[in-house]
């Protein structure tokens, strides 16, 4: 379990989000073909990217290496696939998605997997995304600053068996 003063510590900013907006990230619709997929994915030089539907709910992830899996042959890369195939023909619907009411030890355990998580309302509407980079970087942060808001002491164990 997290404790409170750790907790705060973590989640205190400026803004008070640890997540970046739905309005600043990048994303495809499950109805757009993998030659927009690839040029969305090559030009941003993220791993992966969400899916959304066209009701702004989040459906899944892609990443360049599906694409690349969904039109590789035995024996030749299959470009005409890039036109025919749809983003939700290849995309990876196995995904976790959090909600702003998750405790921060279940978004921590979850980015160990991850390179981000995305965040969705009640109704699954998207709402952004929590990247570890965001999380480490507030990590390194609290490391160096606990003992300037903290006296920590030390426990006693005992050795007894």
């Amino acid at each position: 379990m997290i404790s409170e003063e750790v907790r705060k510590m973590l989640l205190q900013d400026d803004d008070g989000q640890i997540f970046v907006s739905s309005e600043n990230v990048a994303n495809l619709n499950l109805n757009n073909n993998l030659n927009h997929a690839v040029l969305v994915l090559s030009k941003i030089g993220y791993n992966a990217i969400p899916v959304l539907d066209n009701d702004s709910h989040i459906r899944g992830l892609i990443s360049m290496s599906m694409i690349m899996n969904a039109i590789m042959g035995l024996d030749a890369i299959r470009f005409e696939a890039l036109e025919t195939l749809k983003v939700k023909d290849v995309m990876d619907t196995n995904v976790p998605i959090m909600d702003e009411s998750d405790e921060l030890e279940d978004v921590l355990r979850n980015l160990i997997d991850h390179s981000f998580l995305c965040l969705a309302d009640e109704q699954g509407v998207f709402k952004g995304i929590v990247t570890r980079k965001e999380i480490l970087s507030r990590v390194n942060h609290l490391v160096h600053e606990i003992h300037n808001q903290y006296t920590l002491l030390v426990k006693e164990t005992s050795n007894a068996k």
